[in-house]
């Protein structure tokens, strides 16, 4: 019997990396109107058809922020973003998320071969940055229901120290009773001339 030739040698299959394969989310979906962290994992150039204008196709992975929010880990949702003058509102602020100007994305988005961003600017594609972002019930193409997409904005720092605000040089001065005794009878007197 005659012998497949398939085209690929075992070096092909055996160099796969197999830890980079897509695992499908099998948990719970998030609930829609709902905001959520979420890692920029694909962020792809479509370039423009006949039929389409020119997208940036944004892969979003859901990374809880709150207890209540754990069992969404990993959920993933990928957003359409069509490039249009009309359309800023779809993807500028996406790219005010991440940190890329104008001039960046127009003249500096870098792409691979798949169409896979690779840099923006001095911004790189690590494949963990994070934004907030809305979740929505929407529609595919051929009128589907699916996930989606709607706000975007940049993740504020949450894990911030507020013991980094605090100045204490202006909180040592001593506090002369005195002062303080009289300051609380004027206020006292103010409330009574106001009745």
């Amino acid at each position: 019997m005659p012998k497949a030739n398939w085209g690929v040698s075992s070096s092909d299959i055996n160099n796969f990396d197999r830890e980079k394969q897509y695992k499908p989310y099998t948990g719970p979906i998030p609930p829609s109107g709902a905001v959520f962290q979420w890692k920029v994992k694909v962020l792809k150039y479509f370039p423009a058809t006949q039929q389409r204008n020119p997208q940036l196709r944004i892969g979003l992975e859901l990374v809880p922020q709150r207890k209540d929010e754990k069992k969404y880990a990993g959920f993933f949702v990928m957003t359409f973003r069509a490039v249009t003058p009309k359309t800023q509102f779809n993807y500028v602020p996406f790219l005010d998320a991440i940190g890329v100007s104008a001039n960046d994305f127009i003249n500096r988005t870098n792409v691979d071969q798949e169409g896979n961003v690779i840099r923006i600017g001095g911004w790189r594609n690590s494949g963990d940055e994070m934004v907030l972002a809305q979740l929505k019930d929407s529609d595919d193409e051929k009128g589907n229901p699916r996930k989606d997409i709607g706000w975007i904005g940049a993740l504020e720092d949450t894990n911030s120290d507020d013991d980094d605000d605090y100045d204490d040089d202006e909180y040592d001065e001593e506090i002369d009773e005195d002062d303080y005794e009289d300051n609380e009878d004027d206020e006292y007197e103010d409330d009574e001339g106001a009745f």
